[in-house]
């Protein structure tokens, strides 16, 4: 209830205060705040993977211009000296208009991006977009071994959608997912979906695949830790991965200083309200999650 009534007064909420929460979840609006926050990242042992916020374009041209944004952010992430790892979301790039344009323009982002020895993780939205998704990364990966996707453990179909993914030596990201779905099609229950989460990466490494396994969970952190001892996973074999600003600090270090790889999701760009709003609007706990960690210390 507390979370909902957050999130109905959002509109009322002056802009330059939605920028002062979003200043620790997001990395600026300028490339170069990106890669600023991304070298300081790497100063603390963190990897790395950049984001261009936005999503959901109502035109070509919209989606056109993202994928030139990306064309660009390849070639200063070449040049840079972060972690050569970049993140897109499908519908910036237009296949919420049709699978042929979203396509087009993650091809084009995917080729430029492997010629610079960047990886490319092609993210996973709503429901309405995960089988477009899939089909674009199954046509792309081929014997590209610098492009992965993301799977998210709510969805009851997930299984399905790894299985065939880990057989071919794919690379996932598993999330628990947060956008609101039908129970008819995503988990609802929370002690269910860390039991699918764990399956799904189960099932990642017993195949040998590559997974980033992606929490801010600490049962999940604890479970996931407990499985790759007890399969004897190669470190090289994984990672575990966060979002920019989450307040765990202090256990990624450690894992850090553990031997585990961490990477940190880093989002920027000019559509930091928008994106602030939808995610609330789409999923009001974590508006919820937001506010109390204003108050958490790092």
């Amino acid at each position: 209830m507390f979370n909902k009534l957050i999130v109905s007064l959002m509109p009322m909420v002056p802009k330059f205060a939605v920028k002062v929460i979003s200043k620790r979840y997001i990395a600026g609006e300028e490339i170069s705040s990106a890669i600023k926050t991304c070298l300081e990242l790497k100063a603390q042992g963190f990897l790395t993977t950049v984001d261009i916020l936005g999503e959901a374009v109502t035109s070509e041209s919209q989606a056109n211009t993202a994928r030139d944004s990306y064309l660009n952010l390849v070639s200063e992430v070449e040049s840079s000296g972060i972690a050569k790892n970049i993140s897109l979301k499908p519908t910036a790039l237009g296949l919420g208009l049709s699978e042929a344009l979203g396509f087009k323009n993650i091809s084009a982002i995917v080729a430029k991006a492997h010629l610079a020895g960047i990886f490319v993780r092609i993210d996973m939205e709503n429901s309405p977009f995960t089988t477009q998704t899939l089909n674009i990364y199954k046509q792309l990966r081929g014997n590209n071994t610098d492009l992965g996707t993301v799977i998210q453990a709510y969805m009851r179909r997930s299984l399905d959608d790894v299985k065939p993914i880990a057989e071919s030596q794919g690379n996932l990201r598993i999330c628990k997912g947060i956008y609101k779905e039908s129970p008819e099609i995503a988990i609802q229950d929370a002690d269910e979906v860390r039991h699918n989460f764990i399956k799904l990466i189960h099932e990642m490494l017993s195949k040998g695949a590559f997974v980033g396994i992606a929490t801010h969970d600490p049962l999940l952190l604890d479970a996931s830790l407990e499985l790759l001892s007890e399969l004897k996973i190669p470190k090289n074999r994984y990672e575990f991965q966060a979002l920019l600003g989450v307040p765990i600090l202090a256990r990624l270090q450690s894992m850090i200083e553990a031997g585990h790889s961490v990477r940190i999701y880093v989002p920027f760009g000019s559509e930091w309200y928008a994106y602030s709003s939808r995610r609330l609007k789409e999923n009001p706990d974590v508006a919820g999650y937001v506010i109390k960690n204003l108050f958490v210390k790092h």
